[in-house]
């Protein structure tokens, strides 16, 4: 089982660049039946990811735009007229969300106070009330998406039930907006089914947490205090199954305080915050993998500076572009030397950070060869 998710997730990381961390976190919250929110603009494949995830499980799949004029017909189904006429108030659930067991469900915060409170004890109890009556929903998990953050306390509740939440944006390097216009609707070479899903669920939740790690989450959430990050109780306590999911998928049979780096996307209100958070959990739980990620960023601002000059002065261009090529080489020797005293996740995400900051350079390589008219020898 261990085997087959980590070949489902190398498959979507070829089919969806740039998006490890949703990935990771989308496949944690999957395997700990948790929710995931997705925030930004149409047109960064939220809910193409949402598609395949769903076909790699083989699970029934429900999908939903919402509107502020939507009905709650649209999400659990029309009244039963055969129902009515034996006054029973009766939906008919087949192909509805009561009946799915992936959800993706766009523009998620127009849910208005007739479709609220069903939502919220689906995503939450798993159950669904009709005609009065509790029934059990399959759902594992629910991915929201939305253009804005939500208004009104009334939203709050349900904001609240999606326990990992990510700012997707457009992609930035060039070469994998190429890879993209060239290529196919996103589909999997192979798929997994819904019993191997379970099982795996029932591993992940097997999956010791150590003293050390309940000990640093403590330690993140007096942190976040202290910044005026607040997250309620529910979210910290869902968060340990998000963090034994991390483990498990790392092939860990029990959690340790680096696994607590998923809680980056757990814990911020506004996208904004996100950066003060992974401050916060990387110092406390895995300062080296912090460092990359800093240094990555680093390497980004950089990119998008030079790239801001390409249609400008050449010269200026030129020279900020060589200086940009000497930053990327320090760059990658401060990881090369971070990578000696890292933990083996650390290094997964030194190695990443690495082959990013090795694009760039590329990239930028060939842009200066090609502007100073200079053609490419082939070895």
């Amino acid at each position: 089982m261990h085997k087959a998710i980590a070949a489902l997730r190398a498959q979507l990381l070829l089919l969806f660049p740039e998006r490890q961390p949703v990935i990771d976190g989308s496949l944690a919250a999957v395997l700990a039946g948790e929710h995931v929110l997705l925030l930004g603009p149409p047109g960064t494949a939220k809910s193409a990811l949402v598609r395949v995830l769903a076909q790699a499980f083989g699970g029934t799949y429900f999908e939903r735009l919402l509107t502020k004029f939507s009905t709650p017909e649209e999400l659990f189904g029309p009244v039963s007229l055969k129902g009515l006429e034996a006054d029973r108030f009766t939906r008919v659930t087949a192909g509805m969300l009561p009946e799915a067991e992936f959800a993706f469900v766009d523009e998620v915060f127009k849910a208005n106070s007739a479709i609220l409170n069903a939502l919220l004890s689906v995503v939450n109890e798993r159950i669904f009330h009709n005609d009065g009556k509790p029934m059990p929903v399959p759902l594992v998990s629910m991915f929201g998406a939305s253009n804005e953050l939500p208004e009104g306390k009334e939203l709050e509740a349900l904001f609240d039930r999606f326990a990992l939440r990510f700012q997707v944006d457009y992609l930035l390097r060039p070469q994998n907006l190429k890879n993209i216009l060239g290529a196919a609707e996103p589909k999997l070479s192979g798929s997994l089914d819904m019993k191997t899903l379970r099982a795996a669920q029932a591993e992940v939740a097997k999956v010791k947490v150590s003293d050390a790690t309940v000990d640093a989450l403590i330690a993140i959430r007096d942190a976040c205090r202290t910044e005026g990050i607040i997250a309620s109780d529910r979210r910290w306590k869902k968060s340990l199954r998000l963090v034994q999911a991390a483990a498990w998928m790392a092939g860990e049979k029990q959690t340790t305080p680096e696994d607590l780096t998923l809680l980056v996307d757990a814990l911020w209100r506004e996208p904004k915050e996100r950066s003060k958070v992974a401050k916060l959990v990387g110092r406390l739980a895995d300062p080296v993998a912090t460092q990359a990620v800093e240094i990555l960023d680093a390497a980004r601002e950089t990119a998008d500076k030079v790239a801001g000059l390409r249609s400008g002065d050449r010269k200026a261009y030129i020279a900020q572009a060589a200086q940009a090529l000497e930053a990327f080489t320090q760059q990658v020797s401060k990881l090369e030397k971070l990578a000696k005293s890292a933990g083996r996740r650390a290094k997964d995400t030194i190695d990443a950070a690495t082959a990013d900051i090795t694009e760039m350079h590329a990239e930028l390589a060939r842009a200066v060869s090609s502007g100073l008219g200079l053609r490419r020898v082939e070895k």
